[in-house]
C-alpha cells in the first residue's frame, strides 16, 4: 500500500485578505457578529479573526448544518459553548422554516436595547446591524437568502462563491454584512485541515482526495462502525481483528469493490470511491456524523 502520510493542506486565496481588511472597515457600523459555524466541525470550522474581531461585540455562533451531524454531540457542544465558554450559541438547519423563526427570534433580542434607546430619546428606530462571517463552505449565504426572503447571495456548495462584502437591508428590522468565507492565513493544526477539507470548506481540485477520503473513512470507522458497514455493504467477516491503517486500507477497497468502483482489470477505482465516500459524508448519506467531540 502506498504511503498515506496526510499532506499539508492550506488555502488562503488573496481575496480573503482583501475582504479582511474591508470588514475591519466596517467594523464601527455593526452591533453584533453572526458566526457561522458547521456542526460536524464546530472547533475547526470556527475562525480565531472573527472571535478577535468581536471583542467589543455582541457574538451569536450558529451551528449550521445539525441535520447532518450527531445530535447527541450536538448537544455536547451547545453545552461546551453556552455553559462554559459562556457564548450564546444555536444549532440549526439553515433550510427548517421553525429554526429560521427561532433564529429571528433570537435576533429580537439584540434588536430590543436599539429600539428602546430609540424610543427614550423619541427618535425612529434603525435597523439592528450584523457581520455574518465563517469559514467557507458553512452556509453563510444561505443563511442571508433565508433571512432576506429572496436570493440575494449566490449560494453553491463548493467554497469561495462570495467574493467581496456587501451590506444587505432586509425590511426595517435588519442590515446584514456579507463576507466571503474566510480561513486563517496558515490552518492551525493538521487536524483542522482534515475537518475543513472532509466538510467542503477548501477546494477539493487542491486537495489529495484519496488520502482525505481514507482518513474519513478510518474517522467514520472509529466511531461510526454499523452506519458504515451497512451503507458500504460490508459484513464483519470483512472486518479485521486489528485497526491498523494496512486492515483499514483492505476494508477501504473492499468496499470500494461492493460499490461497483472497479476498473478493467478488476482493479479498484480509488479515486471514485474517494469522490463517492466524500459525497456521501457531505450529504449525510451514511448517517449524522461529527468529526470533532468537546472532549
Amino acid at each position: 500500500m502506498a504511503d498515506r502520510k496526510d499532506r499539508n493542506i492550506q488555502w488562503y486565496p488573496g481575496h480573503m485578505a482583501r475582504s479582511t481588511r474591508q470588514i475591519k472597515e466596517q467594523l464601527s457600523r455593526v452591533d453584533l457578529l453572526v458566526e457561522v459555524a458547521d456542526a460536524r466541525v464546530p472547533l475547526s470550522s470556527r475562525n480565531p479573526l472573527l472571535t478577535e474581531l468581536s471583542l467589543n461585540k455582541e457574538h451569536l455562533l450558529l451551528l449550521s448544518h445539525a441535520d447532518l451531524a450527531d445530535p447527541s454531540v450536538t448537544e455536547e457542544w451547545l453545552n461546551f459553548y453556552n455553559q462554559k465558554e459562556k457564548m450564546r450559541a444555536l444549532a440549526l438547519c439553515l433550510n427548517s422554516a421553525a429554526d429560521l423563526i427561532r433564529l429571528r427570534k433570537e435576533l429580537d433580542k439584540y434588536h430590543q436595547p436599539i429600539l428602546e434607546r430609540a424610543q427614550g430619546r423619541g427618535r425612529q428606530a434603525r435597523p439592528l446591524r450584523i457581520l455574518v462571517g465563517g469559514v467557507p463552505n458553512t452556509g453563510k449565504s444561505t443563511l442571508i437568502n433565508a433571512l432576506i426572503g429572496k436570493r440575494s447571495a449566490p449560494v453553491e456548495s463548493r467554497p469561495g462563491v462570495t467574493r467581496s462584502i456587501r451590506w444587505l437591508r432586509v425590511g426595517t428590522e435588519l442590515e446584514l454584512l456579507d463576507s466571503p468565507g474566510l480561513l486563517e492565513p496558515k490552518i492551525s493544526s493538521d487536524h483542522a485541515a482534515f475537518a475543513l477539507a472532509a466538510t467542503g470548506a477548501i477546494k477539493d481540485d487542491i486537495l489529495p482526495l484519496e488520502d482525505l477520503a481514507f482518513r474519513l473513512f478510518s474517522e467514520i470507522f472509529r466511531h461510526y462502525p454499523a452506519d458504515l458497514l451497512k451503507r458500504y455493504d460490508l459484513d464483519s467477516d470483512d472486518v479485521a481483528d486489528d485497526e491498523d491503517s494496512v486492515s483499514l486500507y483492505e476494508m477501504y477497497l473492499e468496499a470500494a469493490r461492493h460499490k461497483g468502483c472497479i476498473l478493467s482489470g478488476g482493479r479498484i477505482d480509488t479515486e471514485r470511491f474517494a469522490r463517492m465516500l466524500l459525497a456521501d459524508f457531505r450529504s449525510g448519506k451514511i448517517a449524522r456524523i461529527s468529526l470533532e467531540r468537546p472532549k
